[in-house]
């Protein structure tokens, strides 16, 4: 079986299997305990993530799968792990692989091929291989936490462009899952605000300011969009402050959760800058959180 080679091991997170499972052991450790007033929740299947080097957002993405995959058994049982990328234009079609294999430290996942008779209907859509792809680490960052979160899992790999066909993906996904009664999670893959002269993006400035209004106002404005249930809000409000990289994934998995009557619950937040002496010029916003 064709195997899709990674392309941001050793320099994004560790190429190393020992290395990339410890990390994720200490950061499931470290997550923070759920409060007892919510510890009868629902299990949560649908979640958002950051994608930046793991130095930066690995312990923010690693709350979010650590709350997807719940108990070990419930984890064990998932047969579906699908992530949703971006880095598009609105313009752009969906990219989806649908056969082969794709290769983590932790070992390879095998590609989910179901879907397909569900996808191709929505244009335009671009097909990728193993061998024929565009390296998108939205995507990639993602797949060792699957793998060590979800073993038994096939994995549907997705890109979304920021338009109308993340709101048809995002329903079409739900008709599948309700058709085949397959047990999967979801995560929709998303760094926020990309301010400093390094993103050309500097509304208001350097230094502590713009800090503080990324951080108070403008990654806000799009968790609350997020809390709001309206996918076309979340892709509105990205577009209107430009605090989403992948917007396109966070509205399908959106509409997914608003056919299932769920609601967004933030994990965590944090930017780059966070723990560094003095302040930074360019940084971005991370999010993490699940929807029950």
């Amino acid at each position: 079986m064709a195997l899709r080679a990674m392309e941001f091991a050793g320099a994004w997170y560790p190429r190393d299997a020992a290395a990339c499972e410890r990390h994720i052991r200490d950061w499931w450790r470290e997550a923070p305990a759920a409060p007892s007033a919510a510890a009868a929740a629902p299990a949560a299947w649908l979640g958002v993530a950051p994608h930046a080097g793991w130095v930066y957002s690995g312990a923010l993405a690693a709350q979010t799968f650590q709350a997807l995959a719940g108990a070990a058994d419930a984890a064990s049982a998932v047969q579906l792990a699908i992530v949703l990328g971006g880095h598009l234009r609105p313009s752009d079609p969906i990219v989806a692989m649908l056969e082969g294999e794709w290769e983590t430290p932790l070992g390879a996942l095998p590609i989910h091929g179901g879907f397909r008779d569900e996808l191709t209907p929505l244009r335009p859509l671009r097909l990728e291989t193993a061998q024929r792809h565009v390296a998108d680490n939205s995507t990639e960052l993602q797949l060792p936490f699957v793998r060590y979160a979800f073993p038994a899992a096939e994995l549907l790999p997705l890109r979304v462009p920021p338009g109308p066909l993340a709101l048809a993906l995002g329903q079409r996904l739900a008709e599948y899952l309700e058709r085949t009664g397959l047990r999967a999670v979801a995560v929709a893959s998303t760094d926020l605000t990309h301010y400093g002269p390094g993103y050309g993006f500097e509304p208001r400035g350097r230094g502590a300011e713009a800090l503080r209004w990324v951080r108070e106002e403008n990654d806000p404005a799009f968790i609350a969009a997020l809390e709001s249930g309206e996918a076309q809000r979340v892709l509105d409000v990205s577009q209107r402050c430009q605090n989403a990289c992948s917007a396109g994934a966070v509205a399908a998995v959106a509409e997914l959760a608003r056919r299932h009557g769920l609601r967004f619950q933030t994990l965590g937040y944090a930017t780059s800058a966070d723990g560094r002496p003095g302040e930074s010029d360019t940084f971005v916003g991370y999010l993490a959180g699940v929807y029950r």
